[in-house]
């Protein structure tokens, strides 16, 4: 469990510290996740994030100014929630260039102005924290114990849905991976309907693979979002249930799908187009083949529709998981293969509401890694609707191989400029550069995009350019810019 920062300044032991909060109004809803107190300078690579670090700056004193911004950018690294100094013999004030630091890396401060012992602080805090925690754990079962029984009970996903939402007294949405609804409910107290931005979201999982997503409430909180994990762990076994349901579960087409993602190495050509026979599905000798993969409401429907795509050569396209997966045959002198075959299904699977990735052509021995780029295509991509190719998640399908650590070190070793400046000038800077860079640097494109004009692009790009201090868009500058956006979406 954790408390908001504000909850945390509330609380009738911390009072009594007079606590002074140096930092902006919004940094009072940040998490806090335990309460910590130690003099070492090198503290921060044992911090995991959430905790609020006191300290009365011992293992501070009798440094200079340098080494002092040094630990608080050191902390600030960790995610800390904040940061409370008791100022004293170690630290008799706050040195200016603490709080200078601190202001620039995002850091709350807090002072403690009377003295309580941190122990006692430490105790009575945490101790809230846990007891929150248990009782949070034990609501988390109890929801999730009665879902299963009306799963169980043979429930659909809308009446799944209907229940969750009595239950908690909060607005439920269910939405594909492409963000259409295809289940929602409101509240007994007809509470307001589900904030796209705000709300608690957690994603559903089918066989492993998101499918969508559960959005629970009007206002994301730590309860909410917790609540909203249980009811998509529920929510994903009735969609997988569902998408198996009927016919499609003996087809010989989804059989040899599943294999294809499942045991890719014990089925070879020969028994591809034995088994692709039965499922209707004969590419030609020379032929290779390009896998599919893609999110829609109705996985049964979307498979049919896509196969009736003018144009397109043999194909087995099956609902699997909760997805549409398949295979399209292509002749060797196509240009850009998976590039033609997106073009020829883009119509019909935008019609379906969905989102579509072609993987790289491959021979027929290979079609197992062609159908699985595809998918992790599918996994890593925005959500946008219509047919893309695997190319489009080519930089977040290698940051995905990356350490988590080495990814936000990129993105703030290359945005923290950019960052900085939105935070204090209230400015979309991060965001025009990354959609600057997804267009092709085509600033009319870009302007469109994000509807302002061509000469407000202009001014947004010089100023990008001032505050990283080097063109974005020339040579080696750019490849590592589209890296850490990309990262930067990665990491959320």
């Amino acid at each position: 469990m954790t408390l908001a920062l504000r909850q945390f300044l509330e609380h009738p032991t911390v009072r009594r510290a007079e606590p002074a909060f140096l930092g902006r109004q919004s940094d009072l809803d940040r998490a806090v996740t335990w309460v910590h107190s130690s003099e070492i300078y090198e503290i921060a690579p044992l911090l995991s994030g959430g905790e609020v670090l006191l300290t009365t700056g011992l293992g501070l004193a009798g440094t200079d100014a340098g080494t002092r911004r040094h630990w608080v950018r050191d902390v600030a690294s960790r995610q800390v929630a904040a940061v409370a100094l008791e100022p004293g013999r170690s630290l008799p004030e706050l040195p200016p260039e603490m709080e200078d630091e601190a202001r620039r890396a995002g850091l709350p401060l807090i002072v403690l102005q009377e003295v309580v012992p941190f122990a006692e602080i430490c105790r009575e805090v945490n101790s809230d924290l846990l007891t929150s925690d248990l009782a949070r754990l034990r609501r988390g079962d109890e929801l999730t114990s009665r879902l299963h029984e009306h799963a169980a009970d043979g429930a659909g996903l809308a009446e799944l849905v209907n229940e969750a939402a009595q239950d908690l007294g909060e607005p439920i949405e269910v939405r594909t991976l492409s963000g259409q609804v295809v289940a929602s409910a409101s509240g007994p107290r007809r509470t307001a309907a589900v904030g796209s931005e705000a709300a608690a979201r957690s994603v559903v999982r089918t066989a492993g693979a998101p499918w969508g997503q559960v959005l629970l409430g009007t206002r994301a909180t730590v309860e909410t979002t917790f609540l909203a994990q249980r009811v998509a762990a529920v929510v994903g076994l009735v969609v997988q249930r569902s998408a198996l349901d009927g016919p499609g579960a003996g087809d010989p087409g989804v059989s040899l799908l599943t294999d294809l993602l499942d045991r890719p190495r014990f089925t070879t050509a020969d028994q591809l187009l034995t088994r692709g026979a039965l499922a209707g599905f004969y590419p030609a000798p020379e032929q290779r083949v390009v896998g599919l993969a893609g999110a829609c409401a109705d996985p049964r429907r979307g498979a049919v529709v896509v196969g009736r795509a003018p144009g397109l050569g043999p194909h087995l396209l099956a609902p699997v998981r909760g997805q549409v997966l398949g295979l399209v045959a292509v002749d060797p002198d196509t240009p850009d293969p998976a590039g033609a075959v997106a073009a020829l299904v883009d119509e019909p699977v935008t019609q379906q509401s969905a989102c579509l990735v072609v993987g790289p052509p491959r021979s027929l021995e290979e079609a197992a890694d062609s159908l699985q780029r595809a998918r992790e295509g599918v996994d890593l991509s925005s959500g946008g609707l219509g047919a893309t190719t695997w190319r489009d998640s080519t930089v977040q399908h290698l940051l995905t191989r990356v350490p988590p650590t080495d990814v936000q070190a990129l993105v703030e070793d290359a945005l923290e400029p950019l960052r900085r400046w939105d935070a204090e000038h209230g400015s979309v800077l991060v965001a025009t550069l990354a959609a600057w860079l997804g267009h092709g640097l085509n600033v009319a494109a870009t302007a469109r995009d994000l509807g302002i004009r061509r000469q407000t692009m202009h001014q947004r790009l010089d100023r990008i350019a001032s505050v990283l201090g080097y063109d974005p868009g020339h040579g080696s500058a750019l490849a590592h810019l589209i890296l850490a956006t990309a990262a930067a979406r990665q990491v959320g």
